[in-house]
């Protein structure tokens, strides 16, 4: 999760820490989710200003927003929701 928030260009580093993200994302779906959603909402500014590319974000959002359709936890796909147009915004 470091990865997503922090303005470190080492490759080798950033494998991995995708490495350690997709055996979370992959070992304990929903745990990872509730520890993302958690960071993201105390800092979201870390999220919207993140060097992370858009599209990255983007699609990390979405599946969370789908994760927490399908738990019909609609509240915390509110707040995700309104973290992607910040992320949209931000681009203009």
């Amino acid at each position: 999760m470091e990865r997503y928030f922090r303005k470190n260009n080492n490759r080798r580093s950033r494998d991995r820490w995708d490495i350690i993200i997709q055996g979370l994302m992959v070992s304990n779906k929903a745990q990872f989710f509730a520890l993302l959603y958690q960071a993201m909402i105390e800092h979201p500014t870390y999220v919207i200003l993140s060097d992370m590319p858009l599209e990255r974000k983007l699609e990390i959002l979405n599946s969370m927003m789908l994760h927490y359709e399908k738990r019909e936890d609609y509240e915390k796909c509110a707040q995700l929701k309104e973290m992607q147009q910040q992320v949209n915004k931000n681009l203009c």
